[in-house]
């Protein structure tokens, strides 16, 4: 009984350990990242406040052809079903 309290204590000292890794690790890449966000936000808006801004290239023809075809397709239409109603109510 006693080897039985002790395996599964050292299992939860081992799952905890692991979390507590796990923790860490996640927090410093968490960390990592929002610092390395914070470098690229501020170069952007010492860019902005200079004048400094790379524009990209506009669009070609072609695109621009691609563009107008979505843009036209996903206007909503009107269904050609005309709806109309007997006299009882119902759609015929």
């Amino acid at each position: 009984m006693y080897i039985e309290i002790l395996i599964i204590a050292l299992q939860t000292v081992v799952i905890c350990t692991l979390m507590i890794i796990l923790h860490r690790g996640i927090s410093r890449a968490i960390l990592t990242g929002l610092i390395d966000l914070d470098n690229k936000i501020a170069t952007a808006i010492q860019q902005i406040i200079e004048g400094n801004i790379e524009l990209p290239d506009p669009p070609n023809p072609i695109q621009q052809l691609i563009f107008e075809y979505f843009k036209n397709n996903m206007t909503p239409k009107a269904p050609n079903v005309d709806l109309v109603r007997g006299e009882d109510g119902k759609f015929k």
